[in-house]
């Protein structure tokens, strides 16, 4: 985390941007960038839009090592799963009156949510001011839904110091042409172990 910390602060320093002599363009191909763009709406469809892997940094970013970020990675955890997994992770309540609201999920599953999306070993915990009570197995909660969803599209890929920057554009999933935002996002490639994409940070530019 550290070298990652100084790598963003050298490009930082140095301007960093497409033309800089250290940045590669890449050419992943269509189905690729499709991937890639899956991989970053998977945090702006839950509202995720400015936010790194550490625990402080950059004005203006959640870093979600912090104490206020592990909460979020808790809250990232559970909703992920209620937004693409409900089916199969999420189950009603069995206690008398569900004082915590009327869903659980197990606390594997957020813990697995967050290590595949962040690589951050989450413990599992109740955070003060969270709206997810943990049992010592079960997060309770009540669902949500009704919100306007933005996904990320992935139009362009550099390879940086053996990472990844990726930018493109915010957009309305029931609008494609309500564009009212640009990204930049820091991830780490793939590797013959590890066949997944992992997000180091995220900032948003809104128009």
């Amino acid at each position: 985390m550290k070298k990652f910390a100084r790598v963003m602060a050298a490009c930082a320093l140095a301007a960093c941007a497409a033309a800089s002599a250290g940045a590669k363009t890449l050419d992943p191909g269509a189905a690729e960038l499709k991937r890639m763009s899956i991989f970053l709406s998977n945090f702006t469809e839950l509202g995720y839009y400015g936010f790194d892997v550490g625990e402080d940094g950059s004005d203006g970013l959640l870093h979600m090592k912090s104490e206020e970020g592990l909460a979020e990675l808790i809250r990232f955890g559970v909703w992920h799963n209620y937004a693409n997994n409900f089916k199969s992770r999420v189950k009603r309540c069995a206690d008398k009156n569900c004082p915590y609201g009327s869903l659980t999920i197990d606390g594997k599953f957020v813990a697995e949510t967050v290590k595949k999306y962040f690589d951050i070993d989450l413990k599992n915990r109740n955070m003060e001011g969270s709206d997810f009570h943990y049992d010592g197995k079960l997060y309770h909660f009540e669902g949500a839904d009704g919100e306007s969803v933005y996904y990320a599209q992935v139009k362009q890929v550099f390879e940086e110091a053996g990472m990844l920057r990726m930018t493109g554009d915010i957009y309305n999933v029931e609008d494609e042409s309500d564009r009212p935002a640009t990204f930049e996002a820091w991830v780490t490639p793939k590797t013959k172990q590890r066949n997944r994409y992992t997000i180091l940070s995220l900032e948003t530019q809104w128009k």
